[in-house]
């Protein structure tokens, strides 16, 4: 009585086991068999005309459950691989699918939210997929050839446009590059930023693009320049350096040759030199927005508050290898170079100053290196 008691128990436990695991319709039957014939017992417990012949159902169950475990045993599917270890990779393989679907569907909704356009270069840069925003600002297609593509950009600037693109792989894995589109006559800058995406041998870009209004000095919102505040909220910031007795470099800046440029090749690409200029400035000596300020169209004024940082600004000004005064700007193919002046006084904080006549003498200095014909820098008491 009790081993058929245990035996109907073991081919339950097989019977709902393999059926949690295993969950493919074959293998559902078959253990829905093997739960039906164990429950099946039942009969020979509470019905007195089968009691006697319970011992041949336990030998039918031990058969049974004999050729039901050879029935789930891992079989070969190859010659090194199991039928469980198929399955442990089909687990794997919808966990991953899974997983990929949910950034698939991330990836769609960030480009969304994002304010620029996005532009997918794909099939070896070849194709051009838009975003909703990037089509809406280029017009034709929506997915079109790179051929098609650049026939909306001016002819001045699709050769250096084209080999830009060109250009872009898993050596040169980024790119920044700004081009005017010309629509319904009208012509419009663009700023595209873009970062190379390379799955064994095949090249695709993604990129963001932005138009550029530079037609006048304010207000643009994508130049670094008109990030910068004006000179009246310079004065609060002196004052609170100054009556804190903190020490600092207050540095007066003019770009002399943005007029050169606006006449040689336009105002526009004298805009976007200068813009390219300062935000070099920016990264390398004050990331801090509160002390960078735009005191004029071509003057502007940054403070430095940190000693290094201070001494790295002075070995790069007082040389004429720096990059303050080499480095080309490139704007839709033309490379050119701005040519910075400087005014500099350190203030040591050991007594208050008036911020005015600081402003006033870091002007001053800044003209006595405009007039000189030797150095682009005044340092005050040098």
């Amino acid at each position: 009585m009790y081993l058929e008691i245990a035996l109907v128990a073991i081919l339950f436990l097989l019977s709902i086991t393999n059926s949690i695991i295993y969950r493919k319709k074959p293998n559902i039957i078959v253990s829905s068999v093997g739960v039906f014939v164990s429950l099946l017992y039942l009969l020979f417990v509470f019905i007195d005309v089968l009691k006697p012949y319970s011992w041949i159902y336990g030998i039918v169950v031990a058969i049974l459950i004999t050729s039901y475990s050879f029935f789930f045993m891992p079989k070969k599917v190859t010659k090194n691989i199991t039928e469980y270890d198929y399955f442990e990779l089909e687990k794997t393989y919808l966990e991953l699918k899974d997983d990929r679907e949910k950034l698939r569907q991330r990836f769609l909704s960030t480009i969304t939210l994002v304010n620029e356009g996005i532009v997918f270069y794909e099939n070896g840069n070849k194709d051009v997929i838009l975003s909703d925003y990037a089509h809406e600002v280029f017009g034709g297609k929506q997915n079109t050839s790179l051929e098609e593509h650049a026939k909306i950009i001016s002819d001045i600037d699709r050769e250096d446009y084209l080999k830009t693109i060109d250009r872009v792989s898993k050596h040169q894995m980024t790119y920044e590059i700004k081009y005017r589109i010309v629509k319904n006559g009208i012509s419009t800058w663009i700023l595209e930023k873009g970062h190379f995406i390379g799955v064994e041998s095949k090249r695709s870009i993604i990129a963001t693009i932005m138009p550029l209004d530079i037609n006048c000095y304010k207000k643009t919102s994508y130049f670094d320049v008109d990030s910068l505040k004006p000179e009246e909220k310079m004065y609060p910031v002196l004052k609170e350096l100054t009556e804190d007795h903190k020490s600092f470099t207050f540095i007066t800046i003019e770009l002399t040759n943005i007029k050169d440029i606006n006449e040689k090749y336009s105002r526009e690409i004298g805009n976007l030199m200068m813009n390219d200029y300062i935000r070099y400035l920016k990264n390398l000596y004050q990331p801090n927005i509160n002390k960078f300020f735009r005191i004029s169209g071509i003057r502007f004024v940054m403070i430095i508050d940190d000693y290094r940082t201070y001494e790295e600004f002075h070995r790069s000004v007082t040389s004429t290898q720096s990059e303050l005064y080499n480095i080309k700007m490139s704007v839709s193919g033309i490379k050119d170079v701005v040519r910075p002046k400087f005014g500099i006084v350190n203030v040591t904080g050991v007594k208050s100053v008036d911020s005015l006549n600081l402003y006033k003498l870091g002007i001053r200095l800044l003209e006595e290196a405009i007039e000189s014909n030797r150095r682009n820098y005044s340092i005050f008491g040098e």
